[in-house]
Parts: C-alpha cells; sequence; structure tokens
C-alpha cells in the first residue's frame, strides 16, 4: 500500500511538471514558403573552374535521378544523357550559412528542353538522414515550368523558418520527358560565406532489389582524406568493418552492403586520413521488413535533436509536430525504406509536443515527447 501511495504521489508530481512546461510553450505554426519573382540576382558560384563542391545527384532528392557532371569547357554543370523518355536530375550545394532573415533570393541560368520543370528545395544540414525541409518552392504545384527553353530564373523565397545563421543546403531538381542537354549555371543564392569545410554533411540508406542495402553518404571539402570505411553492427556499440571506399575528390560516396541483416542493422562511416586521424559519420539503423514498430522518439527530455523510430516509410510518409495547444509547429518529409528519422527540434520552445507518423497509407500513429 505504501508502494502504491508513493508510486501515485509520483506521478501527480510529474503530471504537474508536464503540464508546467506545456504552459510555458510560445511556439509558433510553421510558415509555409512564399515564392515571388524577384530581381537582381547576383552570380554566386559560376562553375567556370570547378564544380564549386555540389554534389549530382542530390542524396535527399529521388534514388533514380540521373547526374549533372561538371563540364570545364561550358563552365557549367550538364546533365547530357540525351534520355528520350521521363527523367529527373538533381544537384545539391555543400553547406552554407543562411545570411538574411526570413528570406533568400535564388537565382540560375539553365538551358532546358522544352517542357521541362523545376523544383527548389531548402534543406536544414543540422540533421542528418532524412533531411528537414525549410522552404520549398513546391508548396503549391510539386514543380514549376520552365518560361522557356533558355534563360534565368530569380525568385525570392519568403519563410520564417529562414533564420539568421542557419547552415542550410540548397536542392535544385528537374524534371523532363523530351530529349536533350539540361545546363545548370550561375547560381546566385543569399548565404554568407561558405562552402563550410564539413566532413560529413548527410548519410542515408535505401534497400537495393536484390536485399542487399545502399549506404550513401555526402562530404563537404575532402582534406588529406585517404578513404572510408563503411562500419555495420547488429547492436550499435560493436561495429565490424564492411568495406573501404577509397577517396577520389568527390561529394558523394555510396556502398552496396550485402552482408546478414539482423532485426536492427546500424551503420556508420568512418573516415581515414593519410595521417592516420579518423572521425565518424551519424550512425543510421535500418530494420528488416519483417519488424514491426512502436512509434518511439528519444531521448526525451532533449534539446537539440531526437530519433524517432517508426515503420518502414513509403514515399509519401511524413512526420508532423504539433504544441498541446494544437498548432502545427513542424513538418518533416520521411525518406522511403527508411525506419529511423533525426528530427532537430533546437528551435522549438521547451514544452512538450504531440508527434504524427502518417506511413502515407492512411495509418497515423501518435507519440509525445518533451523539449527542455
Amino acid at each position: 500500500n505504501n508502494y502504491k501511495k508513493i508510486k501515485a504521489r509520483n506521478m501527480k508530481k510529474l503530471l504537474l511538471s508536464m503540464a508546467i512546461i506545456a504552459s510555458a510553450i510560445m511556439s509558433t505554426a510553421q510558415a509555409p514558403t512564399i515564392v515571388t519573382d524577384a530581381l537582381n540576382c547576383t552570380v554566386f558560384r559560376d562553375f567556370n573552374t570547378s564544380d564549386e563542391g555540389f554534389s549530382s545527384p542530390s542524396i535527399y532528392s529521388d534514388g533514380n535521378d540521373l547526374s549533372f557532371f561538371w563540364n570545364a569547357a561550358a563552365g557549367a554543370e550538364i546533365e547530357s544523357s540525351g534520355f528520350n523518355g521521363l527523367r529527373s536530375t538533381s544537384v545539391i550545394s555543400p553547406v552554407f550559412v543562411i545570411s538574411t532573415i526570413g528570406s533568400t533570393r535564388i537565382g540560375f541560368k539553365y538551358i532546358v528542353p522544352s517542357g521541362t520543370q523545376y523544383r527548389i528545395r531548402i534543406l536544414s544540414a543540422a540533421a542528418s538522414s532524412p533531411v528537414e525541409i525549410i522552404a520549398t518552392t513546391a508548396n503549391g504545384p510539386i514543380y514549376t515550368s520552365f518560361p522557356s527553353t533558355s534563360g534565368n530564373i530569380c525568385v525570392l523565397l519568403t519563410d520564417a523558418d529562414l533564420t539568421l545563421g542557419r547552415l542550410v543546403r540548397f536542392e535544385f531538381t528537374f524534371k523532363t520527358n523530351p530529349p536533350g542537354d539540361i545546363l545548370f549555371d550561375d547560381l546566385s543564392i543569399s548565404v554568407l560565406g561558405g562552402p563550410l569545410a564539413i566532413t560529413f554533411e548527410g548519410i542515408t540508406s535505401r534497400k537495393n532489389s536484390d536485399g542487399s542495402v545502399k549506404v550513401l553518404w555526402n562530404v563537404g571539402e575532402e582534406v588529406n582524406v585517404k578513404g572510408y570505411y563503411l562500419e555495420a553492427s547488429s547492436n550499435g556499440t560493436d561495429f565490424s568493418n564492411a568495406g573501404f571506399i577509397t577517396a577520389v575528390g568527390k561529394n558523394i560516396y555510396s556502398y552496396d552492403y550485402r552482408g546478414k541483416l539482423s532485426p536492427i542493422t546500424y551503420f556508420r562511416v568512418k573516415n581515414i586520413d593519410f595521417d592516420g586521424k579518423y572521425k565518424y559519420s551519424a550512425i543510421i539503423r535500418v530494420y528488416n521488413q519483417q519488424t514491426n514498430l512502436q512509434l518511439q522518439v528519444y531521448p526525451t527530455p532533449a534539446t537539440e535533436q531526437v530519433t524517432v523510430e517508426h515503420n518502414i516509410a513509403s514515399l509519401n510518409s511524413k512526420i508532423t509536430v504539433f504544441s498541446t495547444d494544437g498548432k502545427l509547429v513542424r513538418t518533416v518529409n520521411v525518406d522511403g525504406s527508411t525506419t529511423n528519422t533525426q528530427l532537430n527540434i533546437s528551435t522549438l520552445s521547451k514544452g512538450i509536443y504531440i508527434l504524427k507518423f502518417n506511413n502515407g497509407n492512411t495509418a497515423i500513429e501518435t507519440t509525445k515527447f518533451i523539449k527542455y
């Protein structure tokens, strides 16, 4: 009886503490991106001497995207497959710092086949995989048609989530049907300095059709890097070498892991320098399809980032976060075939939040976490 009384008193104290935290919530709903035509886009990267650290295709876009290649003669990024049929291609920037408050001006020069469409996304560089979409031209139609087959795009993206000093990456995706080259050049973005010399800028995974797992990672500036080890683990603590790739000066690397998958298999990448120094990427988890997960968020309370464990996501899966008074404060699209999502909560006010996972097929799960 005494135990039950103590347990009841402790539960009341916990509920009272949670209520006090909830009353302190001062967050506002995540604002949509307003896209307007703009003028005076000043060239920030001209691609005349290098690819400027841009990666192709983006590891956060469609897994079937074709690649841009830097063309020294043209001084531009060009996708030149000449593929006759529906195709998509994407390119992603290194990490930059937002230098204006609440908006950014984006522009680029293009040459495209007739009927080509484009999408621009600004992605958070703070999360690992999948990344949070901060702003996008796709609030209405997913893609916007080019006004002609050549010219310049100059738009202003206004969004309250574009805060001064925030680390971001810019992703450009193109969809077209007729054959012909796609040229991307003379980029204009409102950023501070950059690119930042951050070694690991993203890590993610995809299931291959043969049951193996493709692990992809994106790196920034390679300085004195010898190569990368992919390491695997069945418990998240004891890792073993699963393969090695020599550094060749590019931005995106991938490795097809064909080993036996545990119910949960953990992956990380270790970069090794020529002088023997090394560092690790974030850890990602891959679940077998047979695993049926209960929606979980950890750690809680948390201050900077939480991990959301969920069932295998489809292409339309998303996570939404609400304050206790029902205001939407965060929306994150979830990469298909993944079972965990890192969520950056550093900008949220202290309090209790309700998190919902929508698997894209009408099933919705709900849980809570505390921002401390």
